[in-house]
């Protein structure tokens, strides 16, 4: 299966980095797109938490300005600057898999019928393409660095990995 590129959200980048995960990216992904918002978000993550990953640092990142033009043509809805941007491009970009762990987020590019990878969703591609032995820990990982979960989803992954 070729790879495809892939436009991605601030949570998607912040916990790949914190689980030191980000690598992964460029192994699946033709390209890997950065909307100026969500660099500005990971901005001041680092405010915070200076280990937040910053894409400037990856030569495998392009950095993209989404036209507000194309972020005001979709559908009402309460999703935050950077969402928007990601699904705003990947709607304009046929092809473009929109990298989002939010459930309203990804609903409403499903529902716009883009193809949708969040974080645990990555770490299954990784291990289905023999980069990663196991998922468990990261997932587990995941939840310890502050990514949410629900139990039912978290034993979805584990049966879709194999390991449960």
């Amino acid at each position: 299966m070729p790879k495809r590129p892939l436009v991605c959200d601030t949570t998607v980048l912040l916990y790949l980095g914190r689980i030191d995960c980000i690598d992964l990216l460029p192994a699946l992904f033709s390209q890997l797109y950065v909307p100026d918002v969500v660099r500005l978000e990971l901005d001041m993550g680092r405010l915070l938490r200076p280990d937040t990953v910053d894409p400037r640092d990856f030569d495998w990142v392009t950095p993209i300005t989404v036209a507000q033009e194309a972020v005001d043509a979709l559908p009402p809805n309460r999703l935050g600057a950077g969402e928007r941007a990601v699904i705003a491009y990947a709607h304009s970009q046929r092809g473009c898999i929109a990298g989002l762990d939010d459930l309203q987020a990804r609903r409403l590019a499903e529902g716009l019928g883009l193809e949708v990878a969040g974080t645990p969703g990555i770490l299954l591609r990784a291990k289905r393409s023999n980069l990663l032995p196991t998922v468990r820990s990261l997932i587990d990982a995941l939840v310890a660095q502050g990514f949410r979960l629900d139990a039912e989803l978290y034993q979805d992954i584990l049966v879709l990995a194999g390991e449960a």
